[in-house]
């Protein structure tokens, strides 16, 4: 059983009670809309997000409510649009082991399919009566998601892109649903200004923990990790192994973002960019770009995880606890 599993267990309840509405909040008029909303529903992933939203809840009061019930659900609405959004900027096929929705429908589903998750979300906060600032705090991380993604891609064609970048990169595109995945249950729960603001920073430090452990898989074997190896640098995104790397090994800095401009994007000529992605990991392998990157995520893990003392000790901190703890690959 995952650690996910063990942390549903002890709140099934309340689970179920977000898996229903989840499930109310997407039924449509239209079959297609539904059938496609079915199968979304049957891939979705780990739901970190709506786990961690339930967990702060419990964790901030004892007990999880309506409208942090309400948050969860909008958490993974907004998860899922940003995903099929994803799917179709980078011509996606597969995700999770499966066909995406733009490559067993079209890339107008797909983005249509985004937008409706995203309205529903904002009916969901409205419907269950969540307070203006909540609605603020999603609203700012849907804003912060598409201007990380348009910022990202700026430095995918300049080959600019310095450590400072990256990490406002990752705190608009994936820091900012984490923040708005915790901070918002917490006020929904009564929580002081005082722990809304800890669990806030909590939440900042575990999203940037999330996004520099998934850019390390990415460095790892396919069979390792369930998805394709190299996928940042065929990117041509500079991520935080490539960039421990370049500082490791600065004489080289220069002609690795060089290499990395050599790499086309296109698909007539993957192979031509597989051979130089190949290159490129074997340099950051070779200059230890990933035991550093590894170090700062076992930082930021501890950065999250000094925030939670601010909340009274319970079973729902020790689980908060463990989940930074999985996110940063230490349990």
């Amino acid at each position: 059983m995952t650690l996910a599993e063990d942390i549903r267990k002890t709140m099934a309840p309340e689970w179920e009670g977000f898996e229903r509405l989840l499930g109310d909040a997407l039924f449509s008029r239209s079959d297609l809309l539904n059938r496609i909303n079915a199968y979304l529903l049957e891939s979705s992933g780990k739901r970190l997000r709506p786990l961690l939203a339930l967990v702060t809840a419990k964790a901030c009061s004892g007990f999880i409510n309506n409208k942090s019930i309400a948050c969860a659900a909008v958490s993974e609405l907004i998860h899922t649009a940003t995903l099929l959004h994803d799917d179709v900027v980078d011509d996606s096929d597969r995700r999770r082991g499966r066909l995406t929705v733009r490559k067993l429908f079209s890339p107008g589903a797909s983005l249509l399919m985004g937008d409706y998750w995203l309205t529903r979300a904002i009916h969901v906060l409205i419907e269950y009566g969540c307070p203006a600032e909540v609605l603020g705090i999603y609203s700012k991380a849907i804003e912060e998601l598409a201007e990380g993604e348009i910022i990202q891609m700026e430095l995918a064609d300049s080959l600019s892109a310095t450590e400072e970048d990256y990490i406002e990169v990752i705190r608009r595109k994936t820091a900012s649903l984490f923040i708005a995945s915790v901070k918002s249950p917490a006020i929904v729960s009564g929580a002081s200004e005082d722990v809304v603001k800890a669990m806030e920073k909590y939440a900042y430090w575990l999203g940037c923990s999330f996004q520099i452990r998934d850019d390390i898989l990415d460095y790892h074997s396919s069979s390792e990790t369930g998805k394709d190896s190299d996928s940042d640098i065929m990117e041509r995104k500079i991520t935080m192994p490539l960039l421990c790397a370049m500082r490791n090994a600065p004489q080289e800095e220069a002609r690795i973002r060089r290499r990395m401009a050599d790499i086309t994007c296109d698909p007539a000529k993957k192979l031509q960019d597989r051979e130089v992605a190949e290159e490129i990991r074997d340099f950051v392998v070779s200059n230890g770009g990933l035991g550093s990157a590894g170090a700062i995520l076992r930082d930021y893990v501890a950065r999250a995880c000094g925030y939670l003392y601010v909340l009274p000790g319970s079973a729902a901190r020790d689980n908060l606890e463990s989940i930074a703890a999985y996110v940063g690959g230490l349990k």
